[in-house]
């Protein structure tokens, strides 16, 4: 390995890790995950708005199709009126979450090129995700019924509010070691189960560092989704349409990039790729 001498002189250190993009490629701290979500909501935040809200708006011009065949569908205004409401919630609800998944998705497929220091644009990051998004959505959604399912089982039970208590911890529990699925679903391609699995694992030895990076993050992005709300109006809370569904999705996947650089050496794979070997068929030298 090479090395290089200190400004003291008092001795060789390893020469230091390569930065190509928005981190260093090296087990991360606390500090290295979120200035490298902000970094990277700096440097690819156009590209990554301008694909949301891409997605976005196909999807809604898919609600309001919807909405409207239906009225035309009616036979009266009445029934008409009502075929409306009844099909507006439900595409709304379909929407919203939509939308996140596609937040997701997109952060997923973003992940490397921000690590590795690439350039992307809004069509190509949308054409990467669109097809993880179902699977990033299957994900999402077994994680949140999953975290759910012990206070849902003890409430569908009948027990007492002060009964559900103790079960709230095991809530917390299965949400923070699930929280990786929906990054994994969008990264490998995975689908939800295992998508679960595989954030299982990855969380394995790091729960409390996985609560203290996500809950923070979800915190910084409500706070700052409603100051942008109250300060610019209108326009702050487009602003936030954008903000709520991505930036908590950045530090999650930045995590997640270091669960695989601790335990499965992804450093290693990501800086091939950063700096290839410009000569690929030339023989290794063998020692002397």
């Amino acid at each position: 390995m090479a090395q290089y001498g200190t400004h003291t002189g008092g001795g060789w250190l390893p020469p230091p890790r390569p930065r190509p993009g928005v981190v260093p490629l090296r087990p991360l701290g606390p500090g290295d995950i979120l200035g490298g979500a902000v970094t990277t909501l700096r440097r690819y935040g156009g590209a990554l708005a301008g694909a949301l809200l891409l997605g976005q708006l196909t999807a809604g011009l898919l609600v309001a199709a919807a909405a409207g065949a239906a009225t035309l569908a009616s036979l009266s205004r009445s029934s008409g009126s009502r075929v409306f409401v009844w099909t507006l919630f439900p595409a709304a609800a379909l929407f919203l979450l939509f939308t996140c998944a596609l937040a997701t998705a997109l952060t997923a497929v973003l992940l490397r090129p921000a690590v590795l220091g690439r350039p992307v644009t809004a069509p190509g990051l949308l054409r990467a995700a669109l097809p993880r998004t179902p699977g990033v959505l299957g994900a999402q959604l077994l994680a949140l019924l999953t975290a759910a399912a012990p206070v849902a089982a003890g409430a569908a039970a009948g027990l007492p509010a002060p009964a559900l208590l103790p079960l709230v911890p095991v809530a917390l529990w299965l949400g923070v070691l699930f929280a990786l699925a929906p990054t994994a679903a969008g990264f490998e391609g995975l689908g939800p189960v295992a998508a679960l699995r595989r954030s299982a694992r990855l969380v394995r030895g790091a729960w409390w560092r996985t609560l203290g990076v996500t809950v923070p993050a979800v915190a910084f992005t409500g706070a700052a989704g409603y100051a942008l709300q109250a300060w610019f109006g209108l326009a702050g809370a487009l602003s936030a349409l954008v903000l709520l569904p991505a930036f908590p999705q950045l530090p999650t996947g930045l995590l997640y990039v270091d669960r695989r650089i601790r335990r499965e050496h992804l450093a290693a794979s990501l800086a091939a790729s950063a700096h290839p070997d410009p000569d690929p068929d030339r023989k290794p030298v063998s020692p002397a």
